[in-house]
């Protein structure tokens, strides 16, 4: 399996830091059954004999992403030229493994989430959800109605933005099989919706044989 040496370096820093924080636990509390947790970046028998890609591996990839797009967006001359903060939101996933499509979607919501910690995206970027969403809770917070004075939330108005200034996260993930060895390519876009233009991309690739 191909890793690279930002998530070999990740995941080496998060194991590094559990175990500083579980050995200054043990100095003062006693030692408690773990109820079956464990290290989410940890690979489990389960993980070698499933036809699933390996879920500690998109743990990882998602970081990889983060910490990338956290890197380059200042040098992303689209982004960095806007008068206002650019627009992202989470795009369409394309999916063609045997993998569930949930376990990209939840790897996709994770990305998210790392990318709101970096004061370096934030600034440059604002998360938004989708329009059929919010639209869908606009109507269910107005009970259904809607004010003609207003805006007419059950015609979907709520807030749109310039497409110029607007971009897409989607993941895109493709599998090869050989008996039982399985191999991936997986990458994640930053799309301008407009220009069509691709602004940002992060490639991984993944091997693996069933156990």
């Amino acid at each position: 399996m191909r890793r690279f040496q930002s998530v070999t370096v990740v995941g080496a820093a998060i194991m590094v830091t559990t175990a500083g924080l579980l050995t200054g636990c043990t100095r003062n509390q006693p030692v408690g059954n773990s109820g079956g947790r464990i290290n989410p970046y940890a690979t489990t028998r389960a993980d070698e004999a499933s036809e699933a890609a390996n879920m500690a591996a998109l743990w990882e990839y998602s970081d990889q992403v983060a910490q990338a797009l956290a890197r380059r967006i200042g040098a992303i001359p689209e982004i960095t030229s806007a008068p206002t903060r650019v627009i992202v939101e989470l795009g369409a996933i394309e999916n063609q493994t045997n993998t569930p499509r949930g376990d990209f979607e939840l790897i996709q919501r994770r990305l998210r989430s790392k990318l709101f910690s970096s004061d370096i995206v934030t600034a440059n970027v604002k998360f938004v959800e989708s329009v059929q969403a919010m639209d869908a809770e606009a109507r269910r917070v107005q009970g259904g109605q809607t004010d003609p004075l207003q805006r007419d939330y059950a015609q979907g108005q709520t807030d749109r933005y310039d497409l110029a200034q607007t971009y897409v996260l989607r993941g895109s993930f493709f599998e090869s099989r050989r008996g039982d060895t399985r191999r991936y390519f997986f990458e994640f876009n930053l799309v301008n919706i407009q220009s069509r233009a691709i602004v940002f991309n992060e490639p991984f690739d993944l091997a693996q044989q069933r156990r």
